[in-house]
């Protein structure tokens, strides 16, 4: 049984160069149920669970702030998720683990080679699996990575913005690439005006793409289940580093680089010195601490309860 539907010429030919929705029948599989979530939840390790509560501001910044889960089972998790409050469950490489979620996903990277005829780096490939209350948003954001967003369950919508500087400012960026947000950038509701997508309406089986680095976001309408593929190409970890090195020469020497405006020699030069200070300094100088502020209890009404005092995440 194949995953993907009705992959044609055109879709082959615009791969990663523009915002694609292609049909998939994941959902068929078994492995997106609440009962077998929850089994996932309760076999998949601690450290690798985000639990999140989203702080809905009106503009920016909005916050995804830590809930410490620890205690409580995957039965529990998956029904904050389908309450009221806005809760966001990142299962990180779930499907490059567990043994049924990794057919799923060696099959569909077989798939994708063949209908693009492009081999992508399996082993680089990071597959999770997103479980959200209809209540969550995912920010205004940018992925430094190349995404494969798999919508298998619910009705969410997503936005899209074209990779310029004014939807993708350099100095945003930085932020993102050396760890001092999670991924969030300024947002108001003008810059939709803008936007290439507004929006797609998603109710599971579509695979969404959208060239690396393009801003976008995404709001719930009911409980949603979503895997996203992620992988870093040539092209994305050369503009990492060297935006990594803008970084570096915005906050500690007082510099104002430029990205967008900068010559090939330049991006290539600052690129490979931006490569050295990751492998040697990496992003531990800027990022910000994971702080918990809420606590995930079992069989309580509500939930989520918030902490006497914040402190930092340890499980």
């Amino acid at each position: 049984m194949e995953l993907i539907k009705h992959w044609d010429a055109e879709d082959a030919r615009e791969y990663g160069k523009k915002v694609m929705m292609v049909e998939h029948i994941m959902a068929e599989t078994g492995l997106f149920t609440d009962e077998a979530l929850a089994e996932m939840l309760d076999r998949h390790p601690s450290h690798l669970i985000d639990f999140q509560y989203v702080v809905n501001e009106p503009d920016y910044p909005d916050r995804q702030v830590t809930v410490d889960f620890s205690g409580a089972d995957g039965k529990t998790m998956i029904a904050a998720a389908k309450s009221d409050l806005p809760i966001w469950i990142n299962v990180r490489e779930v499907m490059n683990r567990q043994p049924e979620y990794k057919k799923v996903l060696d099959q569909l990277h077989r798939e994708l080679e063949a209908y693009t005829g492009k081999n992508n780096d399996r082993a680089n490939c990071r597959g999770g699996i997103l479980i959200s209350s209809k209540s969550a948003r995912t920010p205004y954001h940018a992925d430094p990575t190349m995404t494969h967003l798999w919508h298998i369950r619910g009705h969410k919508k997503a936005w899209v913005y074209p990779k310029t500087p004014e939807f993708l400012p350099d100095e945003a960026y930085e932020s993102i690439i050396l760890g001092e947000v999670d991924e969030d950038m300024p947002w108001t509701s003008k810059l939709d005006e803008g936007a290439i997508v507004a929006p797609a309406d998603l109710h599971g089986g579509e695979l969404v793409l959208w060239p690396i680095r393009s801003p976008h976001r995404v709001e719930n309408v009911t409980f949603c289940v979503s895997m996203v593929m992620e992988f870093s190409t040539k092209a994305s970890a050369f503009t990492n580093a060297g935006m990594y090195m803008n970084g570096v020469l915005r906050r500690k020497y007082g510099k104002n680089p430029s990205w967008w405006n900068a010559s090939p020699p330049e991006k290539f030069i600052k690129a490979i010195v931006g490569r050295a200070m990751l492998k040697t300094a990496g992003r531990k100088a800027f990022r910000r601490k994971d702080m918990v502020q809420y606590k995930l209890v079992q069989d309580a009404k509500n939930f989520v309860q918030a902490v006497a005092a914040p402190y930092e995440r340890v499980h």
